[in-house]
């Protein structure tokens, strides 16, 4: 189901700089913490990236800068049952008469918002004509198994005590204790590049999985990385509007099984060794 399931996490959106063609650089775009990897308006097709996001921000600070550019943000990837395993990349479109160009610290500043130069062009446009940006990577803070099928489950368990409440035993009180919701995530046949960083730096499996050699994003390792520090999950399926999400685009969830696993073997198993692998038994835990 194109490039869901899909999880993503929140990253620091690193600093950066913005430099009108025959100006002088801005004043700088300043570092932000909480952004998430993927947030999005609505859930279809290219969906429009929120200030929520690394994405959304980056591209709302360069807007705000004032300096001639008027920008707008995408994730780009599809909403459909089309098989796909294509990676999540984003897409900057603009407009601007003299361009520019986007200026980052470090390689590994650049990677967050999928770029793989810490120089990034931004070529004039003319009159209305809208200019693109795609990044070279995935974006940072997300993990899709682009697979041919996936989904989402998730079950809700009431946790209650029963005792008497007389001592004839003949009415009770019935004493909540809340409810929690496990999460599982399934997908099949997905690229052995999204599970192993060691894989995804090998050409050979690299391109089975539509993604560069030097792409740090969207492996299942990094993930795990991210899940061992405690941090909180959003987990998509597919559609906007999918009945019994919290809301209308995600599940919110943790992962607790990371602290009884060891390696990301323990979570996928092998379909076609090393080429293909399935995921069954992903476990997040929600509180709806």
């Amino acid at each position: 189901m194109a490039n869901f399931p899909l999880i993503t996490w929140q990253v620091t959106a690193p600093a950066a700089t913005w430099t009108e063609t025959g100006s002088s650089p801005s004043p700088g775009i300043n570092a932000a913490t909480g952004k998430w990897g993927f947030d999005v308006s609505t859930a279809t097709a290219n969906g429009f990236a929120t200030t929520d996001s690394a994405t959304g921000y980056l591209g709302d600070a360069i807007d705000a800068l004032g300096a001639g550019i008027t920008i707008f943000t995408q994730f780009l990837y599809t909403n459909n049952t089309t098989a796909s395993i294509s990676p999540l990349f984003a897409r900057y479109g603009y407009q601007s008469t003299s361009g520019g160009t986007l200026t980052f610290a470090t390689l590994a500043d650049a990677a967050v918002y999928g770029f793989a130069s810490t120089t990034v062009t931004f070529a004039p446009t003319s009159g209305s004509s809208t200019g693109y940006v795609t990044t070279d990577y995935n974006v940072g803070g997300i993990w899709a198994p682009c697979g041919v099928s996936g989904d989402v489950t998730r079950t809700t368990k009431q946790r209650a005590a029963v005792s008497s409440s007389d001592m004839s035993g003949l009415t009770t009180d019935i004493v909540n204790w809340g409810h929690v919701a496990d999460i599982e995530v399934r997908s099949t046949l997905f690229p052995v590049a999204n599970a192993f960083v060691w894989y995804a730096t090998q050409a050979i499996y690299a391109q089975k999985a539509g993604r560069s050699v030097n792409d740090p994003n969207n492996i299942l390792e990094v993930m795990l990385q991210a899940a061992s520090t405690g941090v909180d999950f959003r987990i998509y399926e597919q559609a906007a509007t999918t009945a019994g999400f919290t809301n209308e685009d995600y599940l919110e969830a943790k992962m607790p099984a990371i602290v009884g696993k060891s390696a990301a073997t323990e979570f996928i198993s092998a379909d076609d060794e090393p080429r293909l692998w399935s995921l069954g038994g992903l476990f997040f835990r929600g509180n709806t």
